[in-house]
């Protein structure tokens, strides 16, 4: 970064800190003055310190803090504004409650180069052109010991405070990494020529350009302990942004005008996505609720990216001149400021924008009033893409093939209650593993200590940020590995809602939807409302830990909560959208009426199966919907058994199967004896699977159950007896995945195991259609395998990024993308069938029947 960005880096590195670290829900709310989604602005041309309600869109406090004309640089702890008079260097701090104004401290010497950083225990004021910091406490303001040394100059941008207090910087003349702990200066040699840090999750990541690298920290050692490569290239400026509530970063490249994401919990980058025009200047940019906004300093414009699809989805025109706004989130709002301006406000992710007037254009003259709430006009909000971010999709295992759009590693840790806590606590660990096999289980705590058990219990007696890992030994000699981080708070530190959950994320009329959050400090009181734009009363409220509410409309909510401890509170919100679950058929001459859909399959419907005459719909009550003709060509309807308690669904060639909430499988249709369920798929069962004239069972111990078709139907071969975790079956070929990724195939004809396809990496899911295979990879590609002369054996290049979910039949195959996109490829009765555009977009779950389609759409609007 040249010299001359200095002071802009500054403070953009100061709010930015403010925002992940302290603004964040869940920090001390004066219940006498200081709002839920309030946030102190700094107004330099009259020299203030402006609050700001996020919630009324309105001005609730103006504070002289300087001299009109100051450069002033103002952060947020609690309730109060600390602001740093970068001409002075002097520290001022303004009570939220009182709005009484400390008297300036000089903590160090003045510099240009000056920026406060908030941290869980203390202000860390730092120089980045000296290299020394200084501890004050956020309270008096008064200097804890004498400034430490932290490197001969400090690369503006990169000086950043992790969870547990440590101030993590790189040395602008060496490229290394620096840092303080416990008093102690630390190195490691990095030598890197334009990489930056940024704190993710409350842990240390360096972006580095030069190395194409981006790499998670360990808080202790300044060890990598996770590496990815963004597109990147060696020359590449960037400014980087971390997730507060996850290990994600957000790395905005100017000179390219995009945007790229880079997540360690699933090893991934995305593609870069275009924002701006190359050469932009872009600022920091923020993330709230799975929502990417990218500030452009040089159009005045902020563009939110839905990180779940990477896709555009609005930018709003802020400013109507380059202007260097800052854009920070607060308790789930979004704001933007200009400093040297008069000009601040609201951003909602749906797409309407609140203007605030902070002081009128005559200070002189200008009297502290409320600004009233200004609405964006219609030729100022320019979308592209979707109007309705896609914020996930979640579908549940409702087909015979697993949970394809949340997909589970092979290991992962539950922390009960939460990921955070306070010091002296106590957390339930458990490690979740794919596989049923028996194993045995080492825990280490990050403190020292350690533990055995696949559950087990455990509390800290520090504050800190601790790395929990989990080994999984198997009888069999293999290993599965997982780790977390746990945020362990200070006992007297305010409560905070650290996450909020609703499940499914994508839900569907109908559907019962789960909410809860991860909390710390055990609230004394928990005030929950789920709202709709342009609905005056709640959609619903709560006052317990969790509720449950199935939505009779589709449309965009917003879920909030607030809890209590004491005489403090911490509040959060998340906006989701329902969809209308809405079926949609297209293929072949209707011959056997598959394409006449049912008018109570137009809503609530979250799963779907196509056969080869036939189709199911699982409703959200757990009730199946069937249509088309059976084998006797007579119309196909839902026994009374399926009308309820249902949460799995399969199809094949002329007979359905149903796996019940109890673990039984249900079947009808077919005749040779595909429908004859054995006793051992009366219980236990997990998912199911239907084959051209057979059927499947995988059962909770990990093994296979068929029958159908030849004598020979019942010999599952010993490879698919144990630790299996999906299932698929075609014309001939039975297909079971196993937990460690490899892929056994069986033929009904003979028993006999076929040569394992020649599938490379981490597999999560499978399917078979006629004589085609499909494999489903971690990193969201498909491979085939199988017939080489079907056309649908050839994947197109579309699926080999991307996909959460598929299917296949004999003469086609469809894919799901994590942006709510779907296509297809192979032929329809001899010919190629492009995918109608209205079914391309807004899909939430696809099936493949024979010459025939289904899809699931949210059909919101």
């Amino acid at each position: 970064m040249k010299p001359g960005h200095v002071r802009a880096a500054l403070a953009t590195v100061a709010a930015l800190a403010a925002a992940v670290l302290v603004a964040g829900p869940g920090y001390e709310v004066s219940q006498a003055r200081m709002f839920s989604g309030a946030i102190w602005f700094a107004s330099n041309s009259v020299g203030e310190a402006t609050l700001v309600d996020g919630a009324a869109a309105e001005v609730k406090a103006r504070v002289p803090v300087a001299g009109a004309g100051a450069e002033l640089n103002v952060t947020q702890q609690g309730d109060a504004a600390l602001v740093l008079n970068e001409r002075t260097g002097g520290l001022s701090r303004v009570d939220g409650a009182t709005e009484q104004v400390s008297p300036p401290v000089s903590v160090l010497p003045a510099s240009d180069g000056l920026v406060v950083l908030p941290s869980p225990d203390a202000l860390r004021a730092v120089d980045v052109h000296s290299g020394l910091v200084a501890s004050v406490d956020p309270a008096t303001l008064a200097p804890r010991g004498e400034p430490e040394h932290l490197a001969s100059a400090i690369r503006p941008d990169s000086g950043v405070v992790d969870g547990a207090g440590r101030v993590w910087a790189i040395d602008d003349t060496t490229g290394d990494l620096v840092w303080l702990s416990g008093g102690k200066r630390h190195t490691r040699t990095k030598a890197t020529g334009n990489g930056l840090l940024a704190i993710a999750q409350g842990q240390p990541a360096l972006v580095d350009p030069e190395h194409g690298k981006a790499e998670l920290l360990d808080p202790g050692t300044g060890a990598v302990r996770r590496s990815l490569r963004p597109d990147l290239r060696a020359d590449d400026e960037v400014v980087v942004s971390g997730s507060a509530d996850r290990a994600r970063l957000l790395i905005a490249v100017p000179s390219r005008g995009e945007l790229i994401s880079c997540t360690f919990d699933t090893g991934s980058c995305a593609e870069p996505v275009p924002v701006s025009s190359a050469g932009a200047e872009l600022g920091h940019p923020i993330e709230v609720t799975d929502h990417a906004v990218v500030p452009d300093h040089s159009t005045g414009q902020a563009t939110i990216v839905d990180l779940a699809t990477s896709r555009v989805v609005a930018r709003h025109q802020l400013f109507d001149k380059p202007t260097p706004f800052e854009l920070i989130s607060r308790d789930g709002i979004v704001f933007f400021n200009d400093p040297n301006g008069n000009q601040a406000g609201v951003i909602d992710l749906w797409g309407k924008v609140r203007t605030i007037t902070k002081y009128t254009e005559d200070p002189a003259t200008d009297k502290p009033s409320p600004t009233p709430d200004q609405s964006t006009r219609a030729d100022d909000l320019k979308k592209t893409g979707h109007t309705d971010p896609k914020i996930g999709l979640g579908l549940p295992r409702q087909t015979g093939r697993p949970d394809l759009t949340t997909p589970g590693p092979a290991a992962s840790i539950v922390v009960t209650p939460g990921n955070r806590g306070v010091a002296g606590d106590e957390f339930e660990l458990t490690l979740m593993l794919r596989s049923a096999a028996k194993a045995t289980t080492r825990w280490t705590f990050g403190d020292g200590t350690d533990a055995s058990g696949s559950s087990v219990r455990h509390s800290w007696s520090e504050p800190g940020v601790f790395t929990v890992r989990a080994t999984a030994t198997f009888d069999s000699g293999g290993r599965a590995e997982a780790e977390t981080t746990v945020t362990v708070d200070p006992p007297e530190a305010p409560p905070q809602i650290t996450a909020l959950s609703v499940r499914r994320p994508k839900p569907v009329i109908g559907e019962s939807v789960h909410f809860s959050a991860d909390t710390t400090r055990k609230p004394d009181s928990w005030e929950w409302s789920v709202t709709r734009p342009g609905q005056a009363a709640p959609e619903v409220t709560a006052r317990t830990a969790e509720f449950d509410h199935r939505f009779a409309a589709p449309g965009h909510y917003t879920v909030a909560l607030t809890v209590t401890k004491g005489s403090r509170t911490a509040q959060s919100s998340q906006q989701f959208t329902v969809g209308r679950g809405a079926v949609k058929a297209w293929g072949g001459d209707n011959s056997t009426h598959q394409l006449d859909i049912p008018e109570e399959a137009e809503r609530g419907v979250i799963a779907i199966a196509a056969g080869g005459t036939h189709a199911l719909a699982l409703k959200a009550e757990g009730r199946v919907i069937a249509w088309g003709e059976d084998v006797n060509q007579q119309k196909v309807t839902a026994p009374r058994e399926v009308s309820s308690g249902v949460i799995a669904i399969a199809a094949g060639q002329h007979h359905s199967l149903a796996l019940k909430t109890d673990g039984s499988v249900f079947a009808w249709g077919g005749r040779n004896g595909e429908s004859d369920v054995p006793p051992e798929a009366l219980s236990g069962v997990v998912a199911i699977a239907a084959g051209d004239y057979r059927s499947l069972a995988l059962k909770s111990d990990g093994s296979v159950i068929t029958w159908g078709v030849d004598d020979l139907e019942s010999k599952v071969p010993p490879e698919a007896q144990h630790d299996v975790v999906a299932i698929a079956a075609g014309f001939e070929d039975n297909v079971a995945l196993k937990a460690d990724g490899s892929i056994i195939v069986w033929s009904r004809n003979s028993g006999a195991v076929s040569p394992q396809p020649t599938i490379t990496g981490g597999v999560r899911a499978i399917a078979m259609g006629g004589f085609v295979g499909l494999a489903l990879h971690e990193d969201g590609s498909i491979t085939s395998w199988g017939n080489r002369k079907a056309r649908v054996s050839r994947v197109p290049e579309e699926a080999g990024s991307g996909v959460v979910a598929m299917d296949i039949s004999h003469d086609h195959a469809l894919v799901l993308k994590a942006d709510g996109s779907a296509f297809r490829w192979g032929e329809a009765d001899g010919e190629r069938e492009e995918m109608p555009a209205e079914y391309s977009h807004g899909v939430l779950s696809v099936a493949a029947g024979t010459l025939f389609s289904l899809v699931v759409l949210e059909a919101i609007d």
